[in-house]
């Protein structure tokens, strides 16, 4: 009786692990739906490019602030409550798209299911790792890592199928469906699995949290535009920033507990990550940009060509766990790396040959870097950690995504439509302010990880000076 019942634990384990699953591919679809949808957003509404991105810029700083209660409200609510309330939101959430009848309506649909992402992505790392069987942490987190990238891949195509035939509001439909479904399913499958604690949540610093983001974001989106202004509500973001840290370090039950930082190789690790979601972002706004505004390809088409990149960094990211498993972090760190360098300076190089089938292969080169060394810095970051603060490092990991989303969005996206906009109004075509914008852009981005090149070997070195330290954590 007694190895019956261990093996229906495990068959309800498993069950649950992929009832996760299903999650965060609901979660990874609604995040990226709106991606390829901003030229359409810009013209239904009749708003410029870096209006439009608010429904991006809307999503990441709610999804940001809500990351950053995951942790406290794992603790006090347990795994069931929060995984039922994530998909509630995302189906009202994307109910209301189907209707929005103006753009606040619309960027408050996103700012519903950005609740669902936001609590989703670290309360699930965190189940994963508590779940996974003895020494396959790094594995599952991977193919979780793939499970989202999946998620990633197949949401251009469907959007840019439903914008190119049926229209804007239909893009929500699909996520309706799956909220519904998944709902159902978590009636019966879905069970708290840590014991609950009756944690305070701290109100003012959810209020931080949100204005701080808030306004340097949207700051940093619109200073094209308004100059100045902008640039004021930038500081006053980053002041209002500076105290929700100060006070995570102040008070007994912080928000975002911050100690995970002190581990040398999790702050680098971090860093890796934040460079790479960036440049994931950079590609999957902008490239669907200048595949419309400057190829002349319909959302279907730019969705089609962006799933096979997104596809080659989910199917990295089921190598790089298995690979992971057998010699660690080297050489998949650096040699991603340098396949994200590689690709990106590719794509400079021949962007003047404006080919669709070029871009395709140099995204692909890149964000298969991305699959080769994203999974392998989430899983070791995590493992690197005591078990009393991994909740709290899977918090901060999901809220620093969700910010270097933000960041590169409100950046990348700010700049090309000032750009854009300053060449239409000096008599360009909109496919030749397009591309003027994109080309703009991209030497940014590409000196972002040139200056960040030395960090691959400096966190090889600080990951294996832990396992040395620490051989029984491996």
């Amino acid at each position: 009786m007694g190895a019956k019942a261990e093996a229906r634990g495990k068959q309800t384990e498993w069950k649950v692990i992929v009832f996760l699953f299903g999650c965060n591919l609901l979660a990874s679809f609604m995040q990226s739906i709106m991606n390829i949808a901003l030229d359409q957003v810009a013209s239904e509404f009749h708003i410029h490019l870096a209006e439009a991105n608010l429904v991006i810029i809307a999503f990441s700083i709610v999804a940001g602030t809500v990351i950053t209660t995951a942790a406290s409200v794992m603790k006090r609510f347990g795994l069931r409550k929060v995984m039922l309330f994530g998909l509630a939101c995302g189906f009202v959430g994307s109910l209301l798209g189907c209707f929005a009848w103006c753009f606040p309506v619309m960027v408050l649909a996103r700012v519903a299911q950005a609740i669902t992402t936001g609590l989703y992505f670290p309360v699930i790392n965190e189940a994963l790792l508590v779940l996974s069987p003895k020494g396959k942490a790094g594995v599952l987190l991977s193919v979780n890592s793939g499970v989202i990238g999946v998620g990633l891949a197949f949401a251009p195509p469907i959007a840019g199928v439903v914008l190119t035939y049926v229209g804007l509001r239909p893009l929500f439909l699909v996520p309706v469906v799956l909220s519904a479904v998944l709902f159902v399913v978590g009636l019966f499958v879905i069970h708290d699995i840590v014991s609950r604690e009756d944690r305070p949540i701290d109100s003012l610093s959810i209020l931080l949290s949100f204005l701080g983001l808030g306004a340097f974001m949207t700051g940093l989106n619109e200073v094209t535009h308004y100059g100045l202004p902008m640039v004021g509500l930038m500081g006053a973001g980053l002041a209002i920033l500076g105290l929700f840290i100060w006070r995570q370090c102040r008070i007994e039950h912080p928000l975002l507990d911050l100690r995970p930082f002190k581990t040398k190789a999790f702050a680098t690790g971090e860093s890796l990550v934040v460079l790479a979601y960036m440049g994931s972002m950079y590609l999957s706004l902008l490239v669907p940009l200048f595949l419309e505004g400057a190829v002349g390809c319909t959302p279907f088409v730019a969705g089609c060509i962006l799933t096979v990149p997104i596809l080659c960094y989910a199917g990295a990211c089921f190598a790089s766990g298995k690979i992971l498993g057998h010699h660690g972090v080297w050489p998949l760190v650096p040699l991603g790396f340098t396949v994200v360098l590689g690709g990106f300076i590719t794509l400079f190089a021949t962007l003047s040959l404006t080919n669709s089938l070029v871009v395709a292969i140099c995204t692909a080169l890149v964000y298969g870097g991305i699959g080769i060394f994203y999974p392998a810095v989430k899983s070791v970051d995590l493992e690197v950690l005591p078990e009393s603060l991994s909740s709290n490092g899977s918090s901060i990991h999901s809220t620093l995504v969700q910010v270097a989303g933000c960041i590169s969005s409100a950046l990348f996206v700010g700049l090309m439509s000032g750009n854009v906009e300053a060449r239409l109004a000096a008599g360009a075509t909109k496919a030749q302010a397009y591309a003027f914008g994109f080309a703009h852009t991209l030497p940014i981005e590409i000196g972002l990880i040139v200056v960040a090149l030395g960090l691959p070997l400096v966190y090889v070195k600080q990951v294996r000076a832990f396992t040395q330290a620490h051989p029984e954590e491996r």
